[in-house]
């Protein structure tokens, strides 16, 4: 073969499969030769940048699959001279890297939804191949990988008996039992939550019941009000924004009234409400924006116990967080490159000019006040705009915090690109304890889910998917809406999936191998909010 053909065929390739012994750092993992799950790693590609991934990747794997689009390219100059190197001159060899046998390949996995060799050519090369870009201004460390993975595995199943009470067990019997409401839970408590007991009980207004909900509801038969509920509310929070930049005072009624309405479709069931609010990613206005914290929020709540009332001013606090926004300048808030300090003092400003708008309105309630005057601080007093520390940030503003965070980080903005939503959560991860209050991020991970309904993933079998809904009793394996072949070319009509009860192959159960941005192989989630593939399906947009 010759030079330009050997490389050309290694760019048009994405993955390799390369023996563990031979593991660099830089290398973008991005399959394994066994589960994700039977290794201490989550079930998602990741950049190797540390000795200690590589050691623990030779001891539980022969081989790995190495994604060279995403490797660094130092890693991907190598590769591709190794594999050249039999038809190219000396100068151009490089140091011995073995690429095993038949190694390369665009789908390593063994599930397939059909022969891709049978996809009309022009199909194919709509998205196959087609790279996406990660945001770059956000950083997991490769302790917080470890930390995140074991946390999925205790929690991914919630069927295990492991002796010792779980992440969600041990948040919520440290919440009753600030409460005086559980006195059996004390075994489940840790130093840490022991510690901010009495800064929980002023957090928490002293009636406050935590409930236990469960789904009342199908995300079927749900959805139709979801669908509803989401439109008024985004239709509620774009009055008020005309109202703000109007000058006029802001009806905050009507907004309490679609608070209301998604509470009680959440209640019943949280993905169908979840489900539309992912599938209107694409669409980054202020209101928008408002009605996806609320729906985060609002989740974490449910997941919490609190009653609806505090539901309700979850929501709240969700759709009217940002409303300052508003009365700043449209060039500020979407400028791609860095802001000067006199910028970032403008955008800082934008919780004061909220409050002032709402106030005018009046009857704000004290903990969506605070809720609202809080979600930019941080525990380690780095946030704005009083840097707040500790104790002195309500549950409320911790919360809301959270969820803005989330909401921002998984959104493709006109100056970053979105995350995949598990790397958003394990950025959380990475800022608990010191940005965030980590028994919450605990909390939100289990209400939002690892792979987040609505969310892209990629499925072992190389196809891409839509998480449909939860498996509340395995969470790793949710029902999913196929979307295209394993080379990523777009199916005709999407086929809908239960990972849960998909059979096995030769080499195990389809499952997911990453999370993936929205946008990624040119796919718009909105596409199937429009179109009526979605309820061609039993899942109507």
């Amino acid at each position: 073969m010759e030079p330009d053909n050997a490389a050309a065929q290694i760019t048009a390739s994405r993955r390799y499969q390369i023996a563990c012994e031979d593991l660099q750092l830089g290398m973008f993992i991005a399959e394994l030769d066994r589960p994700w799950l039977d290794t201490p790693f989550l079930l998602q590609g990741f950049l190797a940048d540390s000795q200690v991934e590589i050691d623990t990747l030779r001891k539980y794997c022969s081989y790995v699959y190495v994604d060279l689009e995403l490797s660094s390219p130092e890693v991907t100059d190598t590769i591709r001279r190794s594999e050249m190197r039999d038809g190219a001159p000396p100068a151009a060899r490089a140091p011995s890297l073995r690429v095993q046998p038949g190694a390369v390949e665009t789908q390593p996995s063994s599930v397939r939804a059909a022969d891709p060799a049978k996809v009309p050519v022009e199909r194919r090369s709509a998205t196959a191949g087609r790279v996406y870009k990660t945001r770059a201004d956000v950083r997991i460390s490769s302790d917080t990988r470890q930390r995140f993975r074991q946390f999925v595995r205790q929690t991914a199943d919630t069927t295990q008996d492991t002796g010792e009470p779980g992440p969600i067990t041990r948040t919520i019997a440290w919440l009753k039992q600030l409460l005086g409401r559980d006195g059996d839970a004390r075994a489940a408590l840790g130093e840490r939550d022991r510690s901010n007991r009495d800064a929980v009980r002023a957090w928490l207004p002293e009636d406050i019941r935590l409930d236990t909900y469960e789904d009342l509801l199908s995300m079927e038969e749900e959805l139709p009000r979801a669908r509803s509920t989401f439109s008024r509310s985004e239709d509620v929070l774009k009055a008020l924004v005309t109202d703000v930049k109007a000058g006029r005072v802001p009806q905050v009624s009507e907004v309490a009234g679609a608070v209301d309405d998604m509470v009680s479709s959440m209640v019943d069931n949280p993905d169908a409400l979840l489900w539309v609010g992912r599938l209107r990613e694409e669409d980054v206005t202020t209101y928008n924006h408002g009605v996806k914290v609320a729906l985060y929020l609002i989740a974490l709540g449910r997941q919490l116990g609190f009653p609806k009332r505090e539901l309700g001013q979850l929501g709240m606090i969700g759709m009217l967080a940002d409303v300052g926004k508003i009365r700043l300048p449209r060039a500020l808030l979407d400028k791609p490159g860095m802001l000067t300090s006199a910028e970032y003092g403008m955008i800082k400003e934008h919780v004061r000019l909220g409050l002032d708008a709402l106030h005018e309105a009046g009857g704000l309630p004290a903990e969506v006040e605070l809720g609202i005057a809080q979600h930019h601080e941080r525990l380690d007093g780095s946030g704005y705009p009083k840097g707040l520390k500790g104790n002195d940030i309500s549950i409320y503003g911790r919360m809301a915090a959270i969820a803005d965070s989330f909401a921002a980080l998984i959104t493709p903005r006109a100056y970053a690109n979105p995350s995949a939503p598990q790397d958003a959560l394990m950025n959380l991860y990475e800022w608990a304890g010191s940005s965030f209050h980590e028994p919450l991020v605990e909390q939100f991970v289990q209400a939002v889910g690892v792979f987040p309904v609505g969310s892209l993933v990629e499925l072992s079998s190389g196809e891409v998917a839509i998480v449909v809904a939860h498996n509340r009793v395995r969470r790793l394996e949710p029902r999913v809406l196929v979307l295209t072949w394993p080379d990523k070319a777009p199916l005709a009509e999407p086929i809908e999936r239960d990972l849960l009860t998909a059979p096995r192959s030769g080499n195990g159960r389809l499952r997911i191998v990453r999370g993936l941005p929205s946008g990624a192989y040119g796919l718009k989630l909105r596409d199937f909010y429009l179109s009526g593939i979605a309820r061609a399906n039993g899942l109507p947009g």
